[in-house]
């Protein structure tokens, strides 16, 4: 079995009632995504060899579609309180038996990815790392006036063998997070700076902060292709959607690299497959098809998936044809099917420089 060094838990069983709605806060979507999909989208995954989302069956489906794509996610069963969901969290991982877990609240969507790798880092050297932020309020507790009250976030980040031993040992309390199960057990917590924009969305007055602070997401697809000439076919030729008085490529459609590239492209910054997964090249619907339908439907994937397009460069490597003089074609063309500003749309020519 690979091991694991990081591992992340979300906690998503709360019900989430002062919010309102027909649903928990966390599967509310404000813009194109709910609080799990947004936070997800703006952290790198590459930092966790596992996700576990504890939530209810009912809302996996239904709410988190767009996780489907994230093949390393599993599910917890939720627990009658928060307690009781992470250890349902941890008994899913201990198969995986990672080094470090991050458990993390789905009330709090802004938490960035900086503040993820620091308490990652702090990890190497402490059994526990917590961010926090210091309001400059005064409580009264006990007849004694305190300042700079101490507001403890998440994600948290704990030794998983430690984290999950403490869990076990003190299952039948009631603790407001991990991190005081972890004073319990009387080891020491790193405690680190926090972020003010994290903060747990819990009144509908938040809703407005978080809308205000989110990030805009600015996703970056590849796209490449290549296809041989038919020198037993002079004419034939189509980039862009352009025809080009010169030899035809061999492929099963129209062969328009051009548009296969910008197919790609798209399907990969979306997380979706290639071109090739859904226009097979073995399906005889496909034989001779023109590529602005495989370019249509890229389209419509950006509209569902409420992205658009802020820029498109596309580069021919190729000894000939001359492309110059059809360039401004393809444009038109480019930015009349994907509906963008040709200004957004950038075309160039290069050789190998006569090396095949």
């Amino acid at each position: 079995m690979k091991i694991m060094k990081n591992a992340l838990v979300i906690l998503a069983g709360g019900k989430g009632t002062r919010i309102g709605g027909t649903a928990p806060k966390q599967f509310i979507k404000y813009g194109q995504y709910n609080f799990i999909e947004y936070f997800l989208n703006n952290i790198s995954l590459k930092l966790f060899d596992i996700l576990v989302i504890c939530c209810e069956k009912k809302y996996i489906n239904k709410y988190l579609k767009k996780t489907n794509n994230i093949t390393k996610i599993i599910y917890a069963k939720p627990g009658v309180d928060r307690q009781n969901s992470s250890i349902n969290a941890l008994k899913k991982l201990k198969i995986y038996n990672p080094k470090n877990v991050l458990i993390h609240d789905s009330a709090r969507p802004l938490a960035s990815n900086d503040l993820i790798k620091k308490i990652i880092f702090k990890l190497k050297n402490n059994y526990a790392v917590v961010p926090y932020i210091i309001y400059d309020d005064r409580k009264t507790i006990n007849g004694k006036q305190i300042e700079n009250i101490k507001n403890i976030q998440t994600p948290q980040g704990f030794k998983f063998d430690l984290i999950y031993k403490a869990h076990l040992k003190y299952k039948n309390a009631n603790f407001r997070d991990d991190s005081s199960i972890i004073e319990k057990a009387g080891k020491r917590i790193k405690y680190i700076k926090g972020e003010k924009t994290n903060l747990k969305i819990t009144y509908p007055e938040d809703i407005n902060f978080y809308k205000s602070f989110k990030k805009k997401i600015f996703k970056i697809g590849i796209g490449y292709d290549i296809h041989r000439f038919n020198f037993k076919k002079k004419i034939g030729l189509k980039l862009c959607g352009i025809k080009i008085p010169y030899y035809k490529l061999i492929g099963h459609s129209d062969a328009d690299v051009g548009i296969h590239a910008i197919c790609d492209s798209i399907l990969g910054s979306l997380s979706m497959n290639d071109i090739g997964y859904y226009f097979n090249n073995r399906n005889q619907k496909w034989k001779n098809a023109n590529s602005n339908i495989f370019l249509y439907y890229c389209k419509k994937k950006l509209i569902e998936n409420d992205f658009y397009i802020v820029n498109l460069d596309i580069n021919f490597i190729c000894e000939k044809p001359s492309i110059k003089k059809y360039k401004n074609k393809m444009i038109k063309n480019i930015s009349n099917i994907l509906a963008i500003p040709s200004e957004t749309i950038s075309i160039k020519a290069t050789t190998n420089e006569k090396f095949y």
